[in-house]
């Protein structure tokens, strides 16, 4: 009997710590691990710059940019990023991934390319308020298409790509990094599968 009560203990006080370990698993941090120059060096000045959002201890923070135009100076050496530079923090519940903070910045981003690797070297971003179509428009001057094309980057727009964007981004992360993880989702909003 006295065995018996000894082995509930310690099976009881395993699972205690493997509970607490599950509940504090710090996520790997997110590195971009495709192939295009361009890309990889908008996420890695958005995780430098972070624009402001910091996620919470063992979280992680996800870049999650939409390019919708990329323009090159004649020697291939400058080009010019314009899109919605969004960017979440994730904590892990379970098997899911929750948005904890984040958001969106249009903008246009400046690039060089310096013994073969392309680097941004300064970003301008829409203003808020009355300032945002203002300044999206000043990016465009006067590109109907590339205007439109800003406004379906938006969360509130119906036809938004961002879910697409979203999801990609957190299926990239999660299978570069091996993680048993099913889901995202996002403030009260239903979970979003990264399985199918």
């Amino acid at each position: 009997m006295k065995k018996m009560v000894a082995m509930l203990l310690v099976l009881a006080m395993a699972l205690g710590i493997g509970c607490a370990f599950a509940e504090n698993t710090v996520l790997p941090a997110f590195t971009y691990s495709g192939n295009d120059d361009v890309y990889a060096a908008v996420e890695d000045y958005m995780l430098a710059t972070d624009f402001g959002f910091t996620p919470e201890e063992g979280g992680v923070l996800i870049p999650t940019p939409i390019i919708l135009k990329t323009d090159m100076n004649a020697d291939e050496t400058e080009m010019t990023v314009y899109g919605n530079f969004w960017i979440f923090c994730y904590k892990l519940n379970g098997k899911t991934l929750e948005t904890t903070s984040g958001g969106e910045c249009p903008g246009v981003m400046k690039l060089e390319k310096k013994d073969g690797v392309w680097t941004v070297v300064s970003m301008e971003t829409a203003g808020e308020g009355e300032e945002y179509a203002k300044d999206i428009a000043k990016f465009c001057n006067g590109d109907k298409e590339l205007e439109e094309q800003y406004a379906q980057t938006t969360g509130a727009s119906e036809d938004s790509c961002l879910p697409q964007y979203q999801r990609a981004a957190v299926v990239a992360y999660v299978l570069d990094n091996n993680l048993d993880i099913e889901a995202y989702q996002d403030f009260g909003q239903d979970p979003v599968s990264v399985t199918d």
